[in-house]
């Protein structure tokens, strides 16, 4: 038998033990159970029915726990049901809810709860349903807009993964997107690379043409895919000139056609112009006949549009698709062949061997002590560990120092007075590399962002004039050759006052014409003409003074103002004597003020916001500042490509290893782009 209840509350029940019910005595109903939890829904019975008999029991439980106060009803009420607890009201809806359970299994890395309001294969299909959304909504937004790609692959729990996100600029601010992750199962080769980059293309409906740059690191096959792509493009950019090329002769016959039966009947009438009273009078007649007239105003502009469209297929043609290599990879291949030299090698080596020995067990307990830092084994693939071991080492040189006096094991590994210097130059050499990178990792970097933060690292690296600082900038001018002369970086720094003065005149010539060419592709894309009225437009020429001033003078603004000195104006004669018979020509009216454009504009202090600059340029130079939004948004990093890796181990953990190619897939494209959204939304915010 269990233990006799000495409730009190049993007094006023009758319990049924047959059936298991407690009836009360007083309105005879009927409650299952007579003793645990049950216990309550008798409290409750009689606080709900029976005031009198629920004071008169609650008085005889204080008198038992010898309870002085006289708790009352309406007290004994609150206690028991909490109505004491505030309550928050939350509109809900189905929307809502669906829009969490998203939430939960993607941005906030929840596993699929089988046993949830909303089951798991509901949360699967409305998971599938956001993600089609979601491409829906991409493809519009870069709808006949030239946009840029980076990418780069992964593997995790072994499975391969190919990682795409897009860069554009809206509303002058960089805005990522995912494209996807894709699980690879063949062979990395470059070819199989870019037939899964142009699927994915296919996926958003993003045209080929439309593919402005991709930016990859300098793996072999990530290289051979993209020069794949571009030999693509080009052939598919051919395939379409020759097609406009037959379209252009059958329009130019049918205008050739129609300008000779004009000039026919106008020889065949008179041969001399004929006086003003005598076209309004045939014009008088023509208006009498319910003739055309402006039959032949519209002939003309039909055959001003033929000939446009042969002009953008002329100069058009050639395809502006470029690589880009990934700066902050190049960065890193270039300390790491600096960190390859012996003498630096054999440094590290005994850097790592004393470590090794500071990481036992007995020194990391009396560091602890200490209350100092704990030591840091790098990994020799990742120079950034190698700095941040140097670092630590020497926050821990005076504690070394100390245990290796009377310490003669630790000794043995302890570094001489030379080798303490060495580590002390080796760190300073690092560290604007290490500021160059933390630079690189802004979300909002621009290609002359870039270009500023790698010329500031080599003039600052090449100041402290050592062993390891000369090696490595040797290292950097070896690898920035493949990153500095391509063209869209080119016309990024022609487009930017700030480092512009840093261009010679065959590099200025170059980013012309790659603008140019840019000019005719936007051109092409475009489904409607765009209005002739900024011609009529007020120039603005006052530059809002608060981007140029209030900034301090440091080294790279230092070698900016030389170069500026040293800048001669030889470009305003050339401007003169560069210009061609053809003022009419689309081509020559870019050139023409892409080069005012560089006659005018002073230049910037470095730290200027070169998209707010741009933005206060719109009205000033409107076509230029079309070909800024596209120029500015080549992204110079893939490091969101390798934030999109860190989510990635959220979602496919060794506990949910088994997730699909396709729900995986859904999941991080639904979680990386509601990240980026709300970055994108913080940004704007701050403005």
């Amino acid at each position: 038998m269990g233990r006799p209840s000495v409730s009190k509350i049993h007094s006023y029940f009758n319990f049924n033990k047959s059936l298991n019910e407690s009836a009360c005595k007083n309105c005879e109903c009927k409650i299952k159970g007579n003793h645990g939890t049950n216990l309550t829904n008798l409290k409750r019975h009689l606080a709900s029915h029976h005031d009198e008999l629920y004071e008169e029991y609650m008085s005889k439980e204080l008198k038992k726990n010898n309870c002085v106060k006289k708790i009352t009803k309406k007290e004994s009420q609150l206690n028991l049901f909490n109505f004491l607890v505030p309550k928050v009201k939350v509109q809900l809806n189905k929307n809502i809810i669906l829009d969490a359970c998203i939430d939960l299994v993607t941005v906030n890395r929840r596993p699929f709860k089988k046993k949830f309001t909303i089951n798991s294969y509901l949360i699967k299909k409305h998971v599938h349903a956001e993600s089609l959304f979601i491409q829906d909504e991409i493809a519009n937004e870069v709808q006949s807009k030239l946009i840029s790609l980076k990418l780069d692959g992964v593997t995790r729990l072994n499975r391969a993964f190919l990682g795409v996100n897009m860069q554009y600029i809206v509303d002058d601010c960089i805005k990522l997107r995912t494209l996807g992750l894709v699980e690879l199962t063949e062979s990395h080769t470059g070819v199989y690379l870019k037939e899964t980059i142009l699927k994915i293309l296919k996926k958003f409906k993003i045209e080929q043409k439309q593919l402005y740059t991709i930016t990859s690191d300098n793996g072999a096959n990530m290289l051979k895919a993209i020069n794949l792509v571009e030999e693509e493009i080009s052939a598919t950019v051919a395939a379409t000139t020759e097609s406009n090329y037959e379209l252009n002769d059958e329009s130019i016959e049918e205008t050739a056609d129609v300008s000779s039966d004009s000039s026919s009947y106008d020889s065949s009438d008179s041969t001399e112009a004929a006086p003003v009273t005598d076209l309004l009078y045939d014009e008088q007649i023509a208006v009498l006949l319910n003739e055309d007239i402006e039959c032949i105003d519209k002939e003309y502009e039909e055959t001003e549009h033929v000939l446009n469209r042969i002009e953008l297929a002329n100069l058009g043609d050639c395809s502006i698709f470029n690589g880009i290599r990934c700066v902050a990879h190049t960065l890193q291949l270039a300390v790491i062949d600096t960190l390859k030299h012996n003498s630096i090698d054999k440094l590290l080596n005994k850097v790592r061997l004393l470590v090794r020995k500071l990481r036992n067990q007995t020194y990391i307990y009396l560091i602890k002590k200490e209350k100092l830092k704990l030591p840091i084994l790098d990994c020799p693939t990742r120079w950034h560990s190698t700095f941040d071991m140097i670092e630590r080492l020497q926050h821990l040189k005076a504690f070394i120092q100390n245990m290796a006096a009377n310490d003669s094991k630790l000794r043995k590994f302890e570094l001489s007075h030379f080798e303490w210097q060495q580590v002390d130059i080796l760190f300073k050499t690092l560290l604007p590399a290490k500021i160059c990178t933390k630079k690189l990792q802004y979300e909002q970097l621009t290609l002359t962002d870039f270009y500023g933060a790698w010329i500031a690292c080599r003039i600052e690296t090449e100041s402290l004039n050592n062993e390891f600082s000369n090696k490595l900038v040797q290292c950097l001018r070896s690898r920035e050759q493949n990153i500095m002369n391509n063209q869209v970086l080119l016309a990024a720094i022609f487009l930017d006052p700030r480092f512009s003065i840093t261009l010679t005149e065959d590099q200025c010539n170059i980013a012309i014409t790659h603008l140019i060419n840019i000019w005719f592709h936007i051109k092409e894309l475009e489904t409607s003409q765009v209005d002739s009225n900024n011609a009529n437009i007020e120039i603005e020429n006052n530059i809002d003074e608060s981007l140029t001033n209030n900034y301090d003078t440091d080294i790279l603004e230092d070698f900016l103002k030389q170069k500026e000195n040293d800048k001669q104006c030889s470009s305003i004669s050339s401007l003169t004597s560069s210009q061609p018979n053809s003022q009419n020509s689309i081509s020559t009216k870019m050139e023409t003020l892409l080069k005012t454009y560089q006659l005018d504009e002073k230049r910037l202090n470095h730290k200027t916001n070169i998209l707010e600059f741009w933005k206060t340029m719109k009205k000033k130079y409107p076509e230029i500042y079309q070909l800024s939004q596209i120029v500015f948004s080549v992204p110079a990093t893939q490091v969101s490509v390798e934030r999109l890796f860190s989510g990635l181990k959220f979602i496919l953990s060794p506990y949910r290893c088994n997730i699909t190619p396709i729900h995986l897939e859904d999941q991080l494209l639904v979680r990386t782009n509601r990240l980026f959204e709300k970055n994108y939304k913080k940004i704007n915010f701050q403005e």
